[in-house]
């Protein structure tokens, strides 16, 4: 935890994943601190049948952030938009094309290597 689901079409090569993994990664434990060695970037890639909005195929990118809870509104949002300009950066894909949503969870219920993890830093 922190943990990014990256949903996108497929095609993304190995490298430009690792890029994006590698930045992502920096953007978080640059804006929310978590430490390098909990933040997971995962990517699942999607058929060209498999992202509609309204109805209609779209060629987005969703992003569903899971985060501890303990941050500001105001550190989210910016953590948010970060990850969305880093991800059109890399791949060209226009931020009109990317939705990304982060969600809360207390420390309490966050557990890694069978371990409850701490309370985030309060950034």
């Amino acid at each position: 935890m922190p943990a990014f689901i990256c949903e996108t079409r497929a095609g993304l090569n190995p490298n430009t994943k690792a890029t994006l993994a590698r930045a992502i990664t920096d953007v978080v434990n640059d804006i929310i601190q978590s430490p390098f060695d909990l933040i997971s970037v995962v990517f699942h890639d999607l058929r060209a049948e498999d992202t509609y909005r309204a109805g209609d195929r779209t060629m987005d990118t969703l992003i569903f952030g899971h985060i501890r809870q303990g941050r500001t509104d105001a550190t989210i949002q910016k953590l948010g938009l970060a990850i969305s300009e880093t991800w059109s950066r890399i791949t060209g894909v226009p931020e009109s094309e990317i939705e990304i949503a982060i969600e809360e969870y207390p420390a309490k219920f966050t557990f890694r290597g069978g371990e409850r993890l701490p309370e985030p830093p309060y950034v």
